[in-house]
């Protein structure tokens, strides 16, 4: 009865197996169409925003496939172990694919402690916590393909770059990530950008790191990696953030008059810009990713400097936001090879007040289909946005600044290394001479796309 019983089981588990497979297989054909389908695409009809979406996810189930891939292979190497060359088993025996899933499940403290059961222990897990959970934790955090960690690393830095990478959860590296990726389309570095033992000793303790925002304490990590190079060669530094004291941190360069002020008293909280009880960077604050002061600027014949008074200079809605701007401003003044719009100046109510909505959205929320924002403020009143039309799929690079100096007008230019139309006059309407730009920008204006793009009257 007993063994009746067994066989039985047996076999319902054995179709309950067979059914999942079959519909695994069922879903990896439709999957398998529809990437076919894709790749038949005219890679112009779909938009960045698509590409990235559905590169990320192609990344993740990718990462979830080799996962299952291990489960696999661990549970057919058990099922056909034979029992005549059974030995002593050693905890390194045990197939990575069913200690990573125990890792995948466990918290840090919880790996600390089982690492330190035994020394065979150790020595078991290491190679895994490298190989596996670093990866999935990397992935997690929202950097996959922009950050990676330098292989040389010692075991205890690896234990140290889980737990830089893993706080924050869920894409906690996001903003990080966004920048890096900005500053790859801009020329300033390539991805992924490699954390070695040098810069993880930035943070001596865990304490050190969690002190400050999060996302400070992340560019502790990586800024370093972005160098703020001419086409002559000649560098003008790094992007890279320090820290003085413990409580100050500094910008490009470690010199008193680079430090930036964080969670800085806001300009102006109640003009009519804002008409909310709040000023928009209070009311959308990321703790983790404060508003900033910074007097950094860049001047002809003398480089990165700083404003004279102490208090002057921008208030940016982020750290993440300052640093852009910074790359911006550098790509457009020192690289060069930049083109322009000719500045126009409208009215926040015309054609039904869209300007005004683009105006007042959250500082961190980019116009349709642009991939960065940039939101400031200025101590004598003016204020502006600066939206990034491209991202490293286009061959080319634009964005469009939203200024509004002290009033209700905003003054609009764009920006770009569009290469002008052959045979365009230079005095031709923007879109006429630059059209790949102007279809990126015309969406995104909307109705008062002709005034900018095609020189039409407000």
């Amino acid at each position: 009865m007993a063994a009746s019983a067994a066989q039985t089981s047996t076999a319902a588990m054995r179709q309950q197996l067979l059914a999942k497979i079959q519909a695994y297989q069922t879903n990896q054909a439709r999957v398998n169409n529809c990437t076919g389908r894709l790749t038949q695409m005219d890679a112009a009809a779909i938009t960045s925003l698509t590409v990235a979406n559905v590169s990320r996810q192609l990344a993740n189930e990718s990462a979830r496939l080799a996962q299952l891939a291990d489960s696999i292979d661990s549970a057919i190497a058990l099922t056909t172990h034979t029992r005549t060359q059974a030995q002593r088993l050693h905890v390194t025996d045990i197939p990575a694919g069913p200690m990573s899933i125990v890792l995948a499940q466990s918290d840090f403290t919880s790996i600390a402690r089982l690492k330190a059961t035994a020394r065979h222990f150790r020595n078991a897990l290491r190679p895994i916590i490298r190989r596996i959970r670093l990866r999935k934790a990397i992935e997690r955090a929202g950097v996959g393909g922009v950050v990676e960690f330098d292989d040389q690393l010692s075991h205890g830095d690896v234990m140290k770059a889980m737990w830089v990478v893993e706080e924050g959860g869920e894409d906690g590296w996001g903003e990080a990530a966004g920048a890096l990726r900005l500053f790859e389309h801009l020329g300033y570095c390539q991805l992924p950008v490699t954390v070695g033992a040098g810069d993880l000793q930035t943070h001596a303790t865990k304490a050190d790191y969690s002190s400050l925002p999060r996302f400070c304490a992340q560019w502790l990590l990586v800024g370093r990696h972005v160098a703020l190079r001419r086409p002559t060669g000649q560098q003008d530094g790094t992007l890279e953030l320090f820290r003085h004291n413990n409580n100050e941190i500094r910008a490009i360069r470690n010199e008193p008059n680079f430090a930036i002020v964080i969670n800085p008293p806001l300009p102006l909280p109640t003009r009519p810009l804002h008409p909310f009880s709040q000023h928009p960077f209070t009311h959308h604050a990321k703790p983790y990713d404060p508003p900033v002061r910074c007097r950094i600027t860049w001047q002809p014949n003398v480089g990165w400097t700083t404003t004279v008074a102490a208090n002057n200079g921008g208030v940016f809605s982020s750290a993440s936001s300052m640093l852009k701007e910074l790359m911006l401003v550098h790509r457009r003044a020192v690289v060069g090879g930049i083109s322009q719009s000719a500045p126009v100046v409208v009215d926040r109510s015309v054609r039904g007040g869209h300007l005004d909505r683009m105006m007042t959205r959250p500082p961190h929320t980019p116009l349709d289909d642009c991939s960065d924002v940039v939101a400031l403020e200025l101590v004598g009143g003016g204020c502006g946005q600066s939206h990034v039309l491209t991202s490293s799929d286009d061959p080319f690079i634009a964005w469009i600044i939203l200024a509004v100096p002290p009033g209700l007008n905003v003054r609009i230019i764009i920006y770009t290394t569009e290469v002008p139309a052959a045979g365009v006059a230079n005095d031709a309407p923007f879109a006429q001479r630059f059209p790949l730009t102007a279809a990126k920008a015309r969406p995104l204006l909307g109705p008062i796309a002709p005034i900018v793009l095609d020189g039409q009257a407000p």
